[in-house]
């Protein structure tokens, strides 16, 4: 069993994902997306996932990559040239966005698309060597059938990358359900993926900085200035320092504010056939 805490809904999944659409709708990841410029917990999991792939022995070039909920597409740009990026989104004003983004006439060419309303994956019209959803299961009616489908996209041997907050009870309302690093892994075992790297990071963000972001969470506009200023003080932190920060802080029991899994698709798993 996944040992994640559900938070009980009181309204139905169609009425939860309009909620969703009408949040990360208009200039959320369009005209406003410049201030994702400073968000520092989105250039960390990029600059992460491309030690964590280099560990592993990964070199991506001229992969196909795919990722469910891209937001402004910054973690897909952090591949090399020489790969096609492919994604879907809840958001058809990321997806416009996306589209007209100038970083992507240099990629091979890509697919991008709406999510249909019932919140399903739409196959890319190519198996992925890398599928992604950074902070999103969490969000999904159905987490297990949603991490299915992702490995479905795979090819054999393809891995699957998942970033999910570790966070209090009720810290983000937007949330469905809450999450730890074993319950993450699990879940992408019952898949019927290899595991082959798993961890919470992102411990610089716990404490004080982690509660910086409440108030936003929550709807409290009147603090929500707060989370700009945690972001501009991160984003004066040095990567480096940040990580041997956060490896002090792993060593004394300070609790991570995220996971990131990777894990493959082995040649002997089911799922649907992508062409």
């Amino acid at each position: 069993m996944i040992s994640c805490v559900e938070q009980t809904m009181n309204r139905s999944m169609e009425s939860w994902l309009d909620e969703q659409r009408k949040l990360y709708e208009g200039g959320f990841y369009g005209s406003s997306r410049w201030r994702w410029v400073f968000r520092d917990d989105c250039r960390y999991r990029g600059r992460r996932l491309g030690e964590v792939l280099a560990m592993l022995g990964v070199a991506p070039a001229g992969f196909d990559i795919f990722e469910l909920g891209f937001g402004t597409g910054d973690l897909l740009f952090r591949f090399p040239t020489s790969c096609a990026l492919a994604g879907v989104e809840l958001s058809a004003g990321a997806v416009d966005a996306i589209r007209n983004d100038p970083r992507l006439k240099a990629y091979r060419p890509g697919w991008f698309e709406v999510s249909p309303p019932d919140g399903s994956i739409p196959a890319p019209p190519w198996p992925a060597d890398i599928a992604i959803a950074s902070h999103v299961i969490e969000h999904v009616s159905d987490d297990r059938e949603t991490v299915g489908q992702l490995a479905a996209i795979l090819k054999p041997g393809g891995l699957l990358v998942l970033f999910v907050p570790v966070e209090p009870e009720g810290f983000d309302p937007k949330h469905l359900r809450r999450y730890t690093a074993r319950s993450v892994t699990e879940l992408v075992r019952e898949a019927g993926l290899e595991v082959l790297h798993a961890e919470e990071n992102y411990h610089i963000r716990s404490g004080p900085f982690s509660w910086m972001d409440h108030p936003s969470r929550h709807g409290w506009r009147v603090l929500n200035f707060l989370e700009g200023v945690r972001n501009v003080m991160m984003t004066l932190v040095p990567y480096p320092l940040a990580r041997a920060t956060e490896e002090l802080l792993a060593q004394h029991g300070v609790p991570g504010t995220q996971c990131l899994v990777v894990a493959r698709r082995t040649a002997g798993h089911s799922g649907r056939t992508v062409r």
